[in-house]
């Protein structure tokens, strides 16, 4: 007995128009070069190329830029009109395999539809050219909200014939055209026209289409249906909805990301991703809608042809630029608490001292979604200003972090309970004065690392923490980091480096009712009295002044109100712009920082 089995079909065949089914580029480019010519007026180098899969609207704008003194609407009419008197005047020069497989498709019962960001005379004028019935719908670029690389055509595309995109096979051959159908949900197939495409640009990327008949499409689309369908990504291309952007970490650029501009002289801007925003220089513009789309690390030429390295900033990039109330805990110092501290998956942490939000931001990666971050914060104003820094680069509030502004002192005992917390950071003033209480939060063998500025901070932390008995012999280091210049045989330090920021002080809690052994050392000129100690250290000795130790005493510089006041709203329009909208829930105004170095 046999069995026969059958592949499940897709929903409906999305298909690009120019490129895809007609070739029809060398008359877009025709009737451009003659618009320009016109005027006195040439491409940027390379510019000929970007314009593919663009839609009419964004290259129009482009043209305006290049000094045509034209309406938009003025520039698609005569491209419009030139291109359906070329396709008029010459044999339709369909492109090798797509005629027949849209026959093939038909064939299945499976419903073709036409997603192109011409506009619909033009689309009418080539489906008039192919049998009646070829398509069930047709979706043009004047009918649509979002141009591609937008996935708003594809969704309206499978939302004309009532299916879903993720059921759905896309047909493109442009990198904004491949990107916007992925960004649906659509799997899709590529075949690169006069631009090559990279492997990554889409699920399927093919030399041709000759070769491949409906059943060979169906089985590519089966094979690849339930990757598209949840990640909406081909692993170049980031999903997107028709919701509210949401930033990602990896993959293609998307709405809501921040991207770090670098042009040729090595001065960075960071920009939020965001719809109809531009980024201006002096030298010209890049659309935000031209970046979406494109993988991680690309170079984009602005309006006069400039380039730019574009880049989606590490989290160190991201805490180095950020708005500042407080003094931030440099990278080098976090990367060394997470380690020392041995921040793991999962782990329950409590930090003391949010500031403004940068360890907080390095505890919230290394516990991941399955841990906890508590933070203590005596200053409503550093709060505020942590809670937007998070939200600018999560694109919302983090579901797994509560910050509580008060007293470590008083709050934690009420927070959590006893010997429940795997790790404490204290970044703070006087953290000798939170030993006890972090000692009762810690489960034994959980690891407390404090992060003081001074040596004498340092040696009252570490005396404190042996004075408890409820901790092990306390470790200190500091982190310094020096870059180097390397450039063929220049080889050298380089000039400037990372110095001292801080202190880093670790013990771990010891278990109930177990003494600490003593240290063995040799009698030496170290050893010290009481009255050593205090004679440095001024809340020790029977004449102590704990109020002694103040941020002025100990070299930190305090802001002021009015400055704090300022960075906070900083901070939350960051953060309102890595939504999207601004707090009234109208489009944000574009938001730029610029920095000139990490």
């Amino acid at each position: 007995m046999t069995t026969q089995t059958t592949t499940a079909l897709p929903a409906a065949a999305l298909w690009d128009m120019d490129g895809t089914i007609i070739d029809s580029e060398p008359l877009w480019i025709e009737a451009e070069l003659a618009m320009l010519r016109r005027y006195g007026l040439s491409f940027p180098e390379g510019m000929e190329t970007e314009l593919v899969g663009l839609g009419l609207r964004a290259a129009a704008a482009h043209f305006q830029d290049f000094g045509v003194p034209l309406s938009a609407d003025e520039i698609i009419d005569e491209w419009s009109e030139a291109l359906i008197a070329g396709v008029a005047r010459t044999r339709p020069n369909w492109v090798a395999g797509a005629p027949e497989l849209l026959a093939g498709f038909r064939e299945l019962g499976i419903p073709n539809v036409l997603v192109t960001m011409s506009v619909r005379r033009i689309a009418d004028a080539v489906v008039a050219l192919l049998p009646e019935g070829t398509f069930a719908a047709i979706i043009a670029g004047d009918e649509v909200e979002h141009e591609k690389p937008h996935p708003d055509p594809y969704l309206r595309g499978a939302a004309a014939v009532g299916v879903s995109p993720t059921n759905c096979v896309a047909f493109e051959d442009s990198r904004p055209g491949a990107a916007a159908a992925v960004a649906a949900g659509a799997v899709t197939i590529a075949v690169p026209g006069i631009v090559p495409l990279p492997a990554g640009a889409a699920h399927v990327v093919r030399e041709s289409l000759v070769g491949l008949d409906a059943a060979g499409a169906c089985a590519l689309w089966a094979e690849h249906a339930t990757s598209a369908g949840s990640a909406g990504s081909a692993g170049s291309a980031a999903s997107a909805t028709d919701g509210a952007d949401a930033p990602a970490l990896s993959g293609p650029f998307r709405f809501g990301d921040r991207v770090q501009l670098t042009g040729p002289k090595g001065r960075m801007n960071t920009i939020t991703l965001e719809r109809e925003a531009e980024f201006h220089s002096h030298k010209g513009m890049i659309r935000h809608a031209d970046i979406v789309g494109l993988p991680d690390a690309s170079v984009i030429a602005n309006s006069s042809g400039e380039e730019y390295l574009a880049l989606r900033p590490l989290l160190s990039d991201f805490v180095m630029s950020m708005p500042r109330g407080a003094a931030i805990v440099y990278p080098k110092d976090a990367a060394q608490i997470v380690s020392l501290a041995d921040i793991f998956p999962g782990a329950r942490v409590v930090e003391a001292g949010v500031g403004s939000g940068a360890l907080s931001l390095h505890l919230l990666r290394a516990v991941g979604p399955e841990g906890e971050v508590h933070s203590f914060e005596r200053r409503e104003e550093f709060a505020e200003i942590a809670r937007a820094n998070a939200r600018a680069y999560a694109g919302a509030d983090p579901a797994n972090w509560w910050v509580r502004v008060g007293d470590l002192q008083q709050e934690l005992p009420n927070a959590l309970a006893a010997g429940t917390v795997d790790r404490v950071v204290l970044d703070m003033l006087a953290p000798w004065e939170c030993v006890d209480v972090t000692a009762d939060a810690l489960a034994p063998g959980g690891v407390v690392i404090c992060y003081v500025a001074t040596v004498t901070q340092l040696s009252r932390t570490v005396e404190q923490l042996r004075r408890s008995g409820r901790f092990t012999h306390p470790q200190a280091s500091e982190t310094m980091v020096r870059g180097w210049h390397v450039e063929g045989l220049a080889v050298r330090p380089d000039h400037r480096m990372v110095g001292h920021t801080g202190f880093l002080v670790t013990a771990r809690k010891l278990a109930p009712g177990t003494n600490l052994p003593s240290l063995k050392r040799r009698a030496s000129k170290s050893d010290f009295s009481e009255a050593d100690m205090a004679s440095w250290l001024p809340d020790m000795g029977p004449d102590g002044d704990p109020g002694a130790w103040s941020e002025e005493s100990v070299g930190q510089r305090v802001k002021s109100d009015k400055i704090l006041r300022k960075k906070a709203r900083e901070a939350q329009r960051i953060a309102e712009h890595r939504a999207g909208v601004d707090a009234a829930g109208a489009p944000a105004a574009p938001e730029t920082t610029d920095h000139a170095g990490a």
